[in-house]
């Protein structure tokens, strides 16, 4: 999946328990006579003030392809297959697709979603997608109400994006059908509207109010020495002025709220003016270096409903104590690995690849043997400019199918797919959803058969070939790769000291059994792995893991390394990430990116590059 920068995290209320029993549930028909008849129940949900809520997670409908017509209400789409909403278009009937897709649906939209204080005000609905992936253009009655990113010029960084659309009263039809209409481009990995539950709705109070805690230092990090001084802004965009309680807290650095120690906690009264903000300030003094969750709620006086902010802050995180417990023979394991590989003869093929070449690069599809005698391939691109030529080794990012970079002219490049990714299924099957099938979980039981060792020797395997190549400079190769591939960078640079710099981004699986422990995902897959056999406990987890941790090989580390962070990322948390890093004895510097999640922002891969480009002593 397309790694991205996350939008700010406000708990909005869109539909409330209570059902007013007044009010049917209603259905609707399509309005063309040669249409199958559809009929679909939705739910009529009361909110405060007469408002109401449209659930829209059903009925859907998709087609691949693209065509404007398909934004027009009055468009056949009968023809069209049903779709799940809420989950990616790949485990919903269109495994494998990449490119445009089309979602319709027909709604009836009540009269009485009018009557309420705030639709009178503002005259708009709101609608809500949820996350698209990657980029989409929504339409409502044939009418743009919103876009987010652009295909195929802008669409990274976006699937983490909710999509929250305003919808002018002019447009909407009243106790009649509506067709909204999403045109979606995903570029690789999952695509579509692939998280969250779509939903129609009158505005409420709720909707004008945010809660921003802001960065204090740039990039969310607090020096040592002095104490967080935390802030956060509060701001009331509605037409009325509301009273409430705000609290402000501070907690461990887990994404499980639930358990989440807790350091500071202060609530008390606040007025909200029309139109206005409010700031709040809370002094911190953390009990040790590293990561905190800092956390600002407003409750209005009667109401249930939080808005609310979360935001990860860091604290001297270069400083944060979390030692390496390597196992004692973890050397002598990975000396016998690399030996083990060395006896595989690598059986290299090189295939030219017109389709990925550029005016400047030429492109070969390679294919060698790895470890366990696995076929591993990837694409070699090359400057036809006179050599020799550093190198960057890109490695993948956990399910990623590695493509060329088209992108790269005066450095060559191999994007490796390691086995069971992208097009190295041959021997090694691609990544199944739970299960045996899911990588973190082949071969749990036992370090020789972990999937992660043949995994690692799959990029020192993707070393040995470019140093095989003549028109490569063996003292000039780097290698990169963001979630999965930041752990693969980290213990690729570990292992081989022909790396010459080590850019890992957003690194995952690090000080692996704490991010299991407060990660939803993926710390929800060892937590369901250890319930479906007695055999399966976390000491054998931990121990299998122990061999692979960058946590307990970045001490090998000696080239230098740049390491990316988005400290929202709830993954590859930042507070694993620092865990690796400051194991690294040699050169070494980080940007973190205070409100980036799972990803880090177009201009981190800028500043890699030139980073790279500088130690390689490339021309800018």
């Amino acid at each position: 999946m397309t790694e991205i920068a996350p939008v700010r995290t406000v708990a909005h209320a869109f539909t409330r328990d209570g059902r007013c029993p007044t009010v049917p549930k209603m259905f609707f028909r399509s309005s063309l006579s040669h249409r199958k008849i559809l009929t679909i129940l939705l739910s009529l949900v009361w909110l405060p003030a007469t408002t109401q809520a449209l659930d829209i997670a059903e009925g859907w409908r998709f087609t691949k392809g693209d065509d404007p017509a398909w934004a027009q209400p009055e468009f056949d789409d009968s023809a069209w297959k049903p779709i799940d909403v809420g989950k990616p278009w790949e485990k919903a009937g269109h495994e494998g697709y990449d490119g445009y897709g089309w979602y319709r649906l027909r709604v009836s939209v009540p009269a009485a979603a009018s009557e309420g204080a705030y639709f009178k005000h503002y005259q708009r609905l709101t609608l809500l997608l949820g996350t698209v992936d990657d980029v989409d253009v929504t339409y409502f009655n044939g009418v743009e109400v919103g876009r987010t990113g652009s295909a195929p010029d802008d669409t990274k960084g976006h699937y983490e994006t909710i999509r929250r659309y305003d919808v002018p009263a002019k447009h909407i039809r009243w106790d009649a059908e509506n067709v909204i209409a999403v045109r979606v481009f995903d570029s690789d990995g999952d695509g579509g509207l692939h998280k969250g539950a779509p939903k129609l709705s009158a505005p409420v109070w709720n909707d004008f109010v945010m809660v921003d805690i802001a960065h204090a230092h740039a990039d969310g990090i607090y020096p040592t020495g002095a104490p967080m001084d935390l802030s956060a802004t509060i701001r009331n965009t509605a037409f009325e002025t509301l009273k409430g309680t705000v609290r402000f807290q501070v907690g461990s650095d887990t994404w499980l709220v639930d358990q989440r120690e807790t350091f500071a906690d202060i609530s008390k009264p606040v007025q909200l003016s029309a139109g206005k903000s409010h700031l709040e300030t809370l002094t911190f003094e953390p009990p040790s270096a590293g990561f905190y969750q800092v956390t600002c709620t407003f409750i209005r006086d009667g109401d249930k409903t939080p808005i609310s902010q979360s935001r990860m802050r860091g604290y001297a995180p270069e400083k944060m104590n979390r030692p390496a417990k390597a196992p004692k023979d973890l050397r002598a394991f990975w000396d016998k690995t690399i030996a083990e590989l060395a006896t595989v003869a690598p059986q290299y093929k090189v295939e030219p690849s017109p389709k990925w070449s550029t005016e400047q690069t030429d492109c070969f599809l390679v294919e060698m043997r790895s470890l366990g005698d696995v076929r591993i391939r990837g694409w070699f691109e090359v400057p036809k400019s006179a050599g020799p030529h550093p190198v960057l080794l890109r490695v993948p990012g956990y399910t990623q199918g590695m493509m060329p970079t088209q992108s790269i002219p005066d450095m060559a490049v191999l994007s490796l797919n390691i086995r069971g990714h992208g097009n190295s299924t041959d021997d090694e099957p691609a990544y199944q959803w739970w299960g045996p099938g899911d990588y973190l979980l082949r071969g749990l039981d036992d370090p020789q058969k972990f999937f992660y060792r043949g995994a690692i020797m799959d990029c020192l395997r993707g070393i040995d070939f470019v140093a095989s190549r003549p028109e490569i400079d063996t003292k000039r190769i780097a290698i990169t790769g963001g979630s999965q591939g930041g752990m693969l960078s980290f213990a690729t640079a570990a292992l081989d000291k022909r790396i010459a710099l080590s850019a890992p981004d957003i690194p995952f699986v690090v000080d692996s059994m704490k991010g299991f422990k407060i990660t939803a995902w993926p710390g929800m897959v060892v937590r369901h792995w250890l319930g479906r056999d007695p055999k399966n406990t976390w000491e054998l987890a931990g121990a299998t893991f122990s061999y692979v941790d960058p946590k307990n090989l970045a001490g090998w580390v000696e080239c230098p390394v740049l390491m990316g962070v988005g400290l929202q990322d709830n993954v590859a948390p930042a507070p694993t990430a620092f865990a690796a890093y400051n194991q690294v004895r040699g050169p070494k510097a980080y940007r973190i990116y205070p409100e980036a999640g799972h990803s880090t922002p177009p201009k981190h891969e800028v500043a890699k590059m030139a980073w790279i480009r500088e130690r390689f002593a490339l021309e800018k």
